[in-house]
């Protein structure tokens, strides 16, 4: 998992670069936090050339370390890849079997939308309160089409595969 995790980082720090490098430095606490929760305050086999630190502390951080790397650099591709319409629409549309629990699957998709609005426009340095005014949201729907169909499947079959492996 350590490998994968630092090849799809490296992927990431390759194709999107920026993102990759702003998700990291937005993380950067949480990441130090998760270093020293884990490596010094899990018990285990103490190492002498660390004080304080188990051996057992710093195999469970560097493991949940390469989670949280997955999770951002698959976030600064789909970023990179996806303009923040797409991404909205596709929330969207995998948020379906919520309305089965009465939970509105538009609420959602529009905070999701709004948050990224005002990640971008930070970005971009402070509009006035007259453009944030003017500004409408927009909630893009997507269909469900044969690549989303093959895409699905393939999924579950690494899952299923993954699973009994």
């Amino acid at each position: 998992m350590l490998l994968g995790s630092f090849g799809l980082a490296l992927t990431a720090l390759i194709a999107a670069s920026s993102h990759l490098g702003l998700l990291l430095r937005r993380s950067r606490w949480l990441l130090l936090t998760m270093l020293v929760m884990f490596g010094w305050f899990t018990p285990g086999t103490p190492l002498s050339g660390i004080p304080g630190a188990s051996q057992e502390g710093l195999l469970l951080a560097a493991q949940n370390l390469a989670r949280l790397l997955i999770a951002l650099s698959i976030v600064a591709l789909m970023l990179k890849a996806l303009p923040v319409p797409d991404l909205v629409a596709g929330m969207r549309a995998l948020l379906v079997p919520l309305e089965l629990l009465n939970v509105s699957r538009d609420r959602i998709a529009v905070r999701l939308a709004l948050t990224l609005n005002e990640v971008e426009s930070s970005r971009h340095g402070v509009r006035g309160e007259a453009e944030r005014v003017a500004a409408t949201l927009t909630l893009p729907a997507s269909g469900f089409g044969v690549a989303d169909a093959i895409a699905g499947a393939l999924t579950v079959a690494l899952l299923v595969g993954a699973w009994l492996a």
